[in-house]
Protein backbone atom coordinates (compact mmCIF):
# COMPACT_ATOMS: atom_id res chain seq x y z
CA UNK A 1 0.00 0.00 0.00
CA UNK A 2 1.38 3.38 -0.95
CA UNK A 3 2.14 5.99 1.70
CA UNK A 4 -0.47 8.36 0.21
CA UNK A 5 -3.20 5.70 0.31
CA UNK A 6 -2.25 4.68 3.86
CA UNK A 7 -2.38 8.35 4.92
CA UNK A 8 -5.88 8.70 3.43
CA UNK A 9 -7.06 5.61 5.36
CA UNK A 10 -5.55 6.89 8.61
CA UNK A 11 -7.14 10.32 8.18
CA UNK A 12 -10.51 8.78 7.32
CA UNK A 13 -10.39 6.50 10.36
CA UNK A 14 -9.38 9.39 12.61
CA UNK A 15 -12.18 11.63 11.34
CA UNK A 16 -14.77 8.86 11.80
CA UNK A 17 -13.51 8.20 15.33
CA UNK A 18 -13.58 11.89 16.17
CA UNK A 19 -17.15 12.25 14.90
CA UNK A 20 -18.25 9.17 16.86
CA UNK A 21 -16.47 10.28 20.03
CA UNK A 22 -18.02 13.73 19.94
CA UNK A 23 -21.49 12.32 19.29
CA UNK A 24 -21.86 14.45 16.20
CA UNK A 25 -22.71 13.37 12.69
CA UNK A 26 -20.92 14.50 9.58
CA UNK A 27 -23.14 15.48 6.65
CA UNK A 28 -21.45 14.08 3.56
CA UNK A 29 -22.05 15.09 -0.05
CA UNK A 30 -19.36 12.98 -1.73
CA UNK A 31 -21.07 9.61 -1.52
CA UNK A 32 -19.61 7.66 1.41
CA UNK A 33 -21.10 4.36 2.50
CA UNK A 34 -23.33 5.01 5.50
CA UNK A 35 -22.10 1.87 7.29
CA UNK A 36 -25.66 1.28 8.51
CA UNK A 37 -26.42 -2.21 9.77
CA UNK A 38 -29.47 -4.44 9.90
CA UNK A 39 -30.55 -5.07 13.50
CA UNK A 40 -31.96 -8.45 14.50
CA UNK A 41 -35.29 -6.80 15.41
CA UNK A 42 -35.65 -4.93 12.10
CA UNK A 43 -39.24 -4.11 11.14
CA UNK A 44 -38.49 -1.98 8.07
CA UNK A 45 -39.60 -3.49 4.75
CA UNK A 46 -40.35 -2.15 1.30
CA UNK A 47 -44.05 -2.08 2.19
CA UNK A 48 -43.63 -0.48 5.63
CA UNK A 49 -40.88 2.00 4.77
CA UNK A 50 -39.06 1.80 1.42
CA UNK A 51 -41.98 2.46 -0.92
CA UNK A 52 -43.15 5.55 0.99
CA UNK A 53 -39.59 6.93 1.27
CA UNK A 54 -38.93 6.51 -2.44
CA UNK A 55 -42.33 7.98 -3.33
CA UNK A 56 -41.78 10.99 -1.07
CA UNK A 57 -38.19 11.79 -2.02
CA UNK A 58 -36.91 9.92 -5.07
CA UNK A 59 -39.38 9.03 -7.81
CA UNK A 60 -39.97 12.64 -8.81
CA UNK A 61 -36.74 12.11 -10.82
CA UNK A 62 -35.94 8.38 -10.49
CA UNK A 63 -39.01 6.85 -12.12
CA UNK A 64 -39.38 4.44 -15.01
CA UNK A 65 -42.24 6.65 -16.20
CA UNK A 66 -39.97 9.69 -16.71
CA UNK A 67 -37.83 10.30 -19.78
CA UNK A 68 -35.28 12.91 -20.84
CA UNK A 69 -35.36 16.29 -19.13
CA UNK A 70 -38.28 15.22 -16.91
CA UNK A 71 -35.72 13.14 -14.98
CA UNK A 72 -33.92 16.33 -13.87
CA UNK A 73 -30.53 14.72 -14.54
CA UNK A 74 -31.25 11.32 -12.94
CA UNK A 75 -29.44 8.57 -14.83
CA UNK A 76 -31.59 6.43 -17.11
CA UNK A 77 -32.21 3.04 -15.52
CA UNK A 78 -31.92 4.37 -11.96
CA UNK A 79 -35.64 3.90 -11.38
CA UNK A 80 -36.87 3.59 -7.81
CA UNK A 81 -40.60 3.15 -8.36
CA UNK A 82 -40.43 -0.61 -7.65
CA UNK A 83 -38.43 -2.77 -5.27
CA UNK A 84 -36.83 -4.55 -8.24
CA UNK A 85 -35.78 -1.16 -9.60
CA UNK A 86 -34.19 -0.20 -6.26
CA UNK A 87 -32.24 -3.38 -5.45
CA UNK A 88 -29.52 -3.06 -8.13
CA UNK A 89 -28.73 0.41 -6.82
CA UNK A 90 -28.87 -0.02 -3.03
CA UNK A 91 -25.16 0.86 -2.65
CA UNK A 92 -25.61 3.97 -4.78
CA UNK A 93 -28.71 5.04 -2.85
CA UNK A 94 -26.93 4.42 0.45
CA UNK A 95 -23.92 6.51 -0.57
CA UNK A 96 -26.05 9.49 -1.62
CA UNK A 97 -29.07 9.54 0.68
CA UNK A 98 -28.74 7.23 3.71
CA UNK A 99 -27.34 7.66 7.20
CA UNK A 100 -25.44 5.34 9.49
CA UNK A 101 -23.73 5.56 12.85
CA UNK A 102 -21.46 8.52 12.03
CA UNK A 103 -22.32 9.71 8.50
CA UNK A 104 -25.43 11.33 7.08
CA UNK A 105 -25.37 11.43 3.28
CA UNK A 106 -27.36 14.41 2.02
CA UNK A 107 -26.51 14.65 -1.67
CA UNK A 108 -29.93 13.29 -2.64
CA UNK A 109 -32.48 14.51 -3.09
CA UNK A 110 -30.96 17.74 -4.40
CA UNK A 111 -34.05 19.81 -3.55
CA UNK A 112 -37.02 19.76 -1.20
CA UNK A 113 -38.88 18.17 0.22
CA UNK A 114 -35.94 16.59 2.04
CA UNK A 115 -35.93 13.60 4.38
CA UNK A 116 -35.12 14.12 8.03
CA UNK A 117 -31.91 12.67 9.50
CA UNK A 118 -34.07 10.01 11.20
CA UNK A 119 -35.62 9.05 7.86
CA UNK A 120 -32.13 8.82 6.37
CA UNK A 121 -31.07 6.50 9.24
CA UNK A 122 -34.10 4.31 8.57
CA UNK A 123 -33.18 4.29 4.86
CA UNK A 124 -29.68 3.11 5.74
CA UNK A 125 -31.08 0.38 7.99
CA UNK A 126 -33.63 -0.74 5.40
CA UNK A 127 -31.02 -0.87 2.63
CA UNK A 128 -28.64 -2.84 4.90
CA UNK A 129 -31.41 -5.34 5.59
CA UNK A 130 -32.25 -5.66 1.89
CA UNK A 131 -28.57 -6.24 1.14
CA UNK A 132 -28.44 -8.91 3.86
CA UNK A 133 -31.45 -10.70 2.30
CA UNK A 134 -29.88 -10.47 -1.14
CA UNK A 135 -26.55 -11.58 0.27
Amino acid sequence: MSIKLRTVFVLLAASLCLAACEGEHEHVHEGSASLATCPADNTLTYDTFGKAFMTSYCVRCHSSKLKGSAREGAAEGHDYDTLNGILPWFDHIDEHAAAGPTIINTEMPPSGPLPTDDERRKLGQWLACEAKKKG
